[in-house]
C-alpha cells in the first residue's frame, strides 16, 4: 500500500489508542534492544499541537532518535531527536523496521515521508483537516501524517 492511501479521515488529528500504542511501544523496546540500543525517554502521547506518539531511543552508535507513531494510521516513523519546540521533523528510516511490520504496523520510509505535497494530498477527507492544511501549509507528506497542527 502506498503511504498516500493512509490519508483517511482523522489521520491528521491527535488520536489515542491504548492497544495500538502498547503494541508500538513493545516493538520500540524489542527493536531497540535487538540493535543494542536503549529507550531514553518516556512516551509522549498525542495532544493539541502533535497528532502522534513519540519516544526517544539511543542506538548502539550513540545516535539519539525519536520513534513516532500515528495510531490512526498504524504508522511508525523515525526522526532525528531535536528540540521539542521545533515543528519540522528530520525523518530517518526506522531502525529494526521488520520488527514493527511483524506486529502489523506500517513503517514509513524517509523517502515516503519527504514526498512533497501536491494537489492529490490536499483533498483530505474532512473540511477541518483541509482548513488545518491551508493554515499550516506543510510541505511534505510526513508533515501531514506526523504534524504539529493546533
Amino acid at each position: 500500500m502506498e503511504i498516500i492511501h493512509l490519508l483517511q479521515a482523522g489521520v491528521t488529528k491527535p488520536h489515542r489508542d491504548r492497544a495500538a500504542s502498547a503494541t508500538w511501544l513493545a516493538m520500540v523496546h524489542d527493536s531497540t534492544r535487538a540493535l543494542g540500543g536503549v529507550v531514553t525517554t518516556s512516551v509522549e502521547e498525542p495532544t493539541v499541537g502533535r497528532n502522534h506518539y513519540r519516544v526517544g531511543v539511543r542506538l548502539r552508535d550513540g545516535k539519539p532518535l525519536s520513534i513516532l507513531f500515528n495510531a490512526a494510521a498504524f504508522l511508525v516513523a523515525g526522526a532525528e531527536q531535536q528540540d521539542p519546540q521545533m515543528i519540522n521533523a528530520v525523518f530517518v528510516d526506522v531502525p529494526g523496521g521488520d520488527i514493527y511490520r511483524r506486529a502489523g504496523l506500517r513503517v514509513a520510509t524517509t523517502a515516503e515521508l519527504n514526498q512533497p505535497l501536491n494537489d492529490r494530498h490536499v483533498h483530505l477527507p474532512t473540511e477541518e483537516e483541509r482548513r488545518d492544511f491551508a493554515y499550516h501549509q506543510p510541505s511534505r507528506l510526513g508533515d501531514l501524517l506526523f504534524n504539529w497542527f493546533d
